[in-house]
């Protein structure tokens, strides 16, 4: 059992040692995956979990041994495997279910051979697989990443339930909850987001008033903390949902003539850069704490945001994003998004030089591009300029609705940089129920079918579709492979956040990849893009037989 041990824990070096080779590949190379790996974990313990959708075949395998110590693992066999360039390899992949990372993964090509034959004997006598489950030759993808959902079936993550966020006759304010969000509707949404493939989520606020931020940012933070120590307990079948991620605070630093649906309110300029960031979204700062023992109501701190969206034009937005993207040692890092803003092609470059990784929904509140003011849709195919001042190109996101943009748009865009491009609901709180007038913010948004709008205007106010019918309406814009048009929903929004390999000092597994020491966050789909089941941490949380 030593030497299987050691064989062990060298295939995680080789395969850690690999991954890191793969991606510091430049986000506009095309990126190969690592020949097949196969490790596993040299301590590992938990209980077995039953694990079964009726489109799938699931099998338990019973022990004999009765050590408490003992592991027992599922695997994931008939599939077809996603890879880093979008290619679908046959295979199978093994998870440990007690720590949901993978530990294991076969192929089946003669290109991919594994480094043993017998992967059996890298399991010592202490993992035993317990469940089988039959992919029959359907896809198994990472799950997918969200990193901008404004809520969702009839939860909105603005809803701070402070009487001076919104005006007394507001239809939002008539529609809203008075106690404001709370921890149990943050983990219904996480739960609910399972049976479209989401398994990963940034929640997003849009621009706010300062007691708002206050009161949400310590809200969504203790959900995440609690969500967490969940999963490190479970120990059965409770689905706990998708992981929640750091915070995407859209706002409130716009060009006032791009807000679109955000509140003009609360719009304004980062006047004094970082300070007045702290100041709008009150970190760092003393406040007075409420008395609720589910909440830590501590100050908001940088390390609950992932990306912040900004108009990069603005007084002090260039030093704010410099700060943000570039902090002192031992500080967060903070992705900085640039959107809804009238910034140019050289105010683009300027905001790039600075830190920033990324366009806010693409082509919606932003200039159009034109042949001589291409706006910041020119970055898209700016590649060679700015690989010669030392820069990649950012990613962009796009909302692929069918209604924010044109489907010759999508395709555009995607042709310019396709491993750039990030799929982003930018879903707001109606999605899953239906027409009707529902809030966003404080504002008042009529749905009917597909489309949300503020009551009374024609303008836009986010989306009411779900991540995989985004997905599938990507590909058939774009006439992408099912596997490319996966990774606009794993891997880039994974690269995006920094996530998917694993960083020094990280405590997080990498998401958004089928890699060995990823998180076991998956979902099974159909050649149509259809979701079958989906698998958060290793434990089944959607299992699709309504889908059937």
């Amino acid at each position: 059992m030593k030497r299987s041990a050691e064989a062990a824990s060298l295939l995680v070096d080789r395969a850690a040692a690999a991954s890191k080779v793969n991606n510091n590949a430049s986000s506009d190379d095309a990126t190969l995956h690592c020949v097949s790996m196969i490790a596993s974990s040299a301590s590992l313990m938990s209980t077995s979990h039953h694990m079964s959708s009726s489109s799938l075949s699931s099998s338990t395998t019973k022990s004999t041994n009765n050590n408490s110590n003992q592991t027992f693992l599922t695997r994931f066999i008939n599939a077809r495997l996603l890879q880093r360039d979008g290619s679908l390899e046959r295979g199978e992949l093994t998870v440990d279910s007690s720590t949901g990372i993978i530990i294991q993964i076969r192929f089946d090509s003669q290109q991919h051979q594994p480094l043993q034959d017998n992967t059996d004997n890298n399991i010592d006598h202490n993992q035993q697989i317990s469940h089988t489950v039959d992919c029959r030759g359907m896809i198994l993808s990472p799950g997918f990443i969200d990193i901008q959902l404004n809520g969702a079936y009839g939860i909105d993550f603005s809803n701070g339930g402070c009487e001076d966020n919104h005006d007394d006759d507001s239809a939002a304010n008539n529609s809203r909850n008075n106690s404001g969000l709370r921890i149990h509707d943050i983990f219904q949404v996480a739960t609910s987001l399972c049976q479209s493939g989401v398994t990963s989520f940034c929640p997003t606020m849009v621009s706010s008033s300062r007691d708002t931020y206050r009161r949400v940012l310590p809200l969504i933070r203790s959900a995440r903390k609690q969500q967490q120590q969940q999963q490190q307990q479970q120990r059965d079948n409770t689905k706990i949902g998708a992981n929640i991620l750091g915070m995407h605070l859209e706002g409130p630093f716009f060009d006032p003539s791009k807000r679109g649906a955000h509140d003009k309110r609360h719009i304004l300029a980062p006047s004094k850069g970082i300070v007045t960031v702290k100041e709008v979204y009150g970190l760092n700062q003393v406040q007075e704490e409420e008395n609720d023992n589910d909440v830590d109501y501590s100050s908001p701190m940088l390390e609950d945001i992932n990306i912040i969206t900004l108009a990069p034009e603005l007084d002090g937005a260039l030093d704010a994003t410099k700060s943000l993207t570039q902090p002192s040692a031992n500080e967060h890092n903070v992705v900085v998004s640039c959107g809804h803003t009238g910034a140019t092609y050289e105010e683009g470059l300027q905001a790039i030089s600075h830190g920033a990784t990324l366009l806010t929904h693409l082509f919606n509140a932003m200039n159009p591009f034109h042949h001589r003011k291409p706006g910041l849709v020119g970055l898209l195919s700016s590649k060679s300029k700015l690989a010669s001042m030392g820069y990649q190109r950012p990613y962009f996101s796009l909302i692929v609705d069918g209604i924010h943009v044109h489907e010759s748009a999508v395709s555009m865009a995607y042709n310019s940089h396709p491993n750039g491009c990030v799929l982003v609901t930018d879903a707001m709180s109606a999605m899953g129920l239906g027409d009707g007038v529902h809030a966003l913010g404080d504002m008042s948004v009529n749905i009917k079918g597909d489309r949300a709008t503020l009551t009374g205007t024609d303008t836009l106010a986010g989306s009411v579709v779900s991540m995989d019918t985004c997905v599938r309406r990507f590909r058939k814009f774009t006439n992408c492979s099912i596997g490319e048009a996966l990774l606009c929903a794993t891997l880039h929004p994974s690269n995006v956040l920094n996530r998917s390999v694993m960083q020094e000092r990280a405590t997080e597994a990498p998401i958004g990849v089928l890699e060995i020491g990823a998180r076991a966050d998956l979902v099974v789909v159909t050649d149509e893009l259809d979701v079958v089941a989906t698998w958060v941490n290793g434990k089944i949380a959607y299992d699709g037989r309504k889908l059937l």
